[in-house]
């Protein structure tokens, strides 16, 4: 009988091979995982009534992999509220207009209005807001992230180009103009109003606001 092959390395005897690293690939799936599930039970749940231990058993993640990722409640909303506003402005990408400013501002705001005033974005919005006394600091985040990516999507069409300088010089127009033709109509649909109904009434706020907008752009 032939003599038994010595064992070695992760081969030896009650000692388990060494494991790398996750592909990179693998990581990816790993978070992406933990965020839908995130996104899920904040919006079925809210926030204070979601915990991390809730989310480690829906994505089916170790608690370890989540809070290697992150290490609180709050970091994981404001990665939730940051991917999903993202992926809003994202399905039509940066508006890419030519023409005279006022037109090309319609048309941003119009579609903007399209792609917000649903029922996924509202119930986002919904749940940033709904804790705000309790976790002040957590909806003033939420709101900026999801505020600032309505802004940099206006001020895209506003711009003369897409260097930082010339956003820059629109950025306080594009804000304001959020605020006066799209806000209204968050407020509606935070109490219920009909969103197809917000969508067609977006058509008649944005022109009345455009001209106001536009006049407050440097000369």
């Amino acid at each position: 009988m032939s003599p038994a092959r010595p064992l070695t390395g992760g081969e030896e005897k009650g000692v388990r091979p060494r494991r790398g690293r996750p592909p990179a690939a693998a990581a990816g799936d790993v978070e992406r995982r933990i965020l839908d599930a995130a996104s899920t039970l904040f919006l079925e749940r809210g926030f204070a009534r979601t915990t991390l231990d809730h989310v480690a058993e829906t994505a089916q993640t170790g608690k370890t992999t989540l809070y290697g990722r992150f290490a609180t409640k709050e970091l994981l909303f404001a990665a939730v509220v940051a991917r999903d506003t993202q992926s809003l402005t994202a399905r039509i990408g940066a508006p890419q207009y030519d023409g005279p400013k006022q037109s090309r501002l319609e048309q941003a705001g119009i579609e903007l209005a399209d792609i917000t005033l649903t029922k996924d974005s509202i119930a986002l919005m919904r749940v940033t807001s709904a804790d705000a006394e309790t976790f002040p600091g957590l909806a003033q985040e939420g709101f900026r992230i999801g505020f600032s990516e309505c802004a940099r999507y206006i001020a895209h069409a506003l711009a003369d180009d897409d260097s930082d300088a010339a956003l820059a010089a629109v950025s306080e127009a594009a804000r304001r103009f959020v605020e006066l033709a799209l806000h209204p109509l968050y407020m509606h649909a935070f109490f219920g109003a009909d969103l197809a109904g917000l969508r067609a009434r977006a058509r008649i706020a944005v022109p009345q606001v455009a001209p106001v907008v536009i006049e407050m752009l440097p000369k």
